[in-house]
């Protein structure tokens, strides 16, 4: 196994970027990091910030000019900045970001000859029958429904990413990532809905379950995910691979709200309302069932996710309430 000495990381100061920051830095690589801090923090990065084997440009991802510049030495690229699902607007500007940044991305490592980890989502599945293997058919909504806009944005990804391996030789292994949660999340809707069950529990308000509720999921915490890259940088052949990284172990909506306001500590009734799909903007659809078939990953990789969602969620339960007795920002070291 090959492992890169010399590592760039868009979306370096967000949820996973700064998990694989870190893991990387501890490992003894050199990680060049991106953000426009758009949705990254600066208090991500405080643990590692100052070492030398560390820097961070701020910039958006889409200036290929600049990219080239910063991942100018890096053998290999982790494509994490993105857009998430659009739910209360914003879906052009998913779009955008999402096809352009990528875009950036590889012109960079072709030009270069570095190696690509791109990070997808299993939201291209849509509504496919589960499990979701990664060769299986895509069953996405109406483009009348915004919500695809993400899914769509990531599904182009792949496609540009694979011809690009196959007609111009770009080294790059696609990431399929399930629903990743954990610490240093962004304490909104924007980290998914254990983040925001957690901060509206611990605001003292009611949790929001879209639809019924009995959507089902599976939960891989961030550590894990992070274990699926770095395990993908060391396997170069890997390339041109798409492969699923996430947790085996469904659980509905419902159901992991009363997990989360059980481990809480939070007695009686669930405290939650539903908040029907039709009142969504946007025509907003859902995917019914998420669930990963990892053959592949352990296949390939030898991953298998470790962390239980019980041990996970008493982690990022933590990391919540410590996170709001830390509200003053930290020093950032920016590279011009």
């Amino acid at each position: 196994m090959t492992f890169p000495s010399t590592i760039g990381v868009t979306g370096a100061a967000g949820f996973i970027g700064a998990n694989l920051c870190e893991r990387l830095v501890q490992g003894g690589a050199t990680v060049v990091g991106v953000d426009d801090m758009s949705a990254g923090s600066s208090r991500n990065l405080a643990p590692f910030l100052d070492d030398p084997r560390f820097s961070l440009h701020r910039f958006d991802c889409r200036d290929t000019r600049q990219l080239r510049t910063a991942f100018a030495d890096c053998e290999a690229i982790v494509h994490l900045a993105a857009m998430k699902i659009p739910r209360y607007g914003g879906a052009l500007k998913t779009l955008e970001v999402n096809v352009e940044g990528s875009q950036a991305a590889f012109d960079v490592a072709l030009a270069t000859g570095a190696r690509v980890v791109l990070a997808s989502t299993s939201d291209v599945y849509g509504n496919a029958v589960p499990p979701f293997a990664e060769d299986d058919p895509i069953v996405l909504g109406p483009p009348t429904s915004v919500r695809w806009s993400y899914a769509t944005s990531k599904l182009f990804d792949e496609h540009l990413a694979l011809r690009l391996h196959e007609e111009r030789g770009l080294q790059v292994s696609i990431l399929r990532f399930f629903n990743a949660y954990g610490i240093r999340n962004h304490p909104t809707w924007w980290g998914g809905p254990l983040s925001i069950f957690l901060e509206d529990l611990l605001d003292g308000r009611m949790m929001t379950l879209h639809g019924d509720g009995r959507q089902v999921r599976s939960f891989t915490y961030v550590t894990d995910t992070v274990e699926g890259i770095v395990r993908t940088l060391e396997r170069p052949e890997t390339a041109g691979e798409i492969i699923n990284i996430g947790n085996e172990e469904p659980i509905s909506i419902v159901r992991l709200a009363q997990q989360v306001q059980d481990a809480m500590g939070i007695a009686g009734p669930l405290r939650a309302t539903l908040l029907p799909f039709e009142k969504m903007p946007g025509k907003y659809q859902d995917v019914r069932v998420r669930i990963p078939d990892t053959t592949k990953a352990r296949k390939l990789l030898g991953f298998e996710a470790q962390v239980p969602l019980a041990q996970g969620l008493e982690q990022t339960i933590a990391w919540h309430r410590l996170l709001r007795e830390e509200r003053v920002e930290e020093g950032i070291r920016v590279v011009a």
